[in-house]
């Protein structure tokens, strides 16, 4: 029997240090200024905290998405350290059907298949509220060879061609969709220099 996404997640986070560090991932901090100051935000697949921990310190109103229980219990304590708060929400992808509207959506290296990839992208789209912002960094294909971080499992992996097609969307326009090489430096999990992809999405 194939072992959840979530119990997978929780064997990576079991250990006592942060796996990808405390840090914000630099592409969603650097664009931290395009969202509605102190407005809703949700993070997707957010693991141990460290972009909604971040969000959180900075005003806004966030929420936390994740599978894993052992991430979400550490995102709540970073929280706590920081001083700031913010709402989890324990639940795997497959199920999430959003309830709410954000002003944005906000995630780092969601390695998710197709089918479920263009849905869960579609929804976040349609979860934004008008000119709310959609804004992600994921590994490229042409990551692979590399060990900097990652999965070693294509269909994992992006290409800016579907990233196009996935949010050809009437009534949103992307507003960056680049490939490009970075030096990473998150915690144990990320370290060196990786080919990713960044999307910004807006709502029209």
């Amino acid at each position: 029997m194939e072992e959840s996404i979530g119990k997978l997640w929780d064997e990576k986070f079991s250990r006592e240090e942060y796996f990808y560090g405390f840090e914000p991932n630099a592409f969603i901090a650097l664009h931290t200024p395009l969202l509605r100051p102190q407005g809703e935000l949700l993070c997707l697949g957010e693991g141990e905290g460290r972009n909604a921990v971040y969000l959180a310190a900075e005003g806004f109103k966030v929420t936390a998405l994740d599978a894993s229980a052992i991430g979400m219990t550490k995102a709540l304590a970073m929280a706590k350290a920081k001083g700031v708060s913010l709402k989890t929400l324990l639940l795997d992808l497959e199920q999430w059907e959003p309830q709410e509207k954000y002003e944005g959506i906000l995630t780092s290296y969601l390695h998710l298949e197709e089918p479920l990839r263009t849905k869960v992208f579609q929804k976040a789209i349609n979860a934004l509220k008008p000119q709310g912002y959609f804004i992600g960094e994921f590994f490229s294909l042409k990551q692979l060879p590399r060990s900097s971080g990652g999965p070693k499992k294509p269909s994992l992996l992006y290409t800016l061609g579907s990233l196009k097609e996935i949010f050809a969307i009437a009534g949103c326009e992307i507003v960056l969709l680049e490939e490009c090489e970075v030096c990473l430096d998150e915690g144990k999990g990320h370290q060196g220099d990786a080919l990713v992809i960044r999307v910004i999405v807006k709502k029209s």
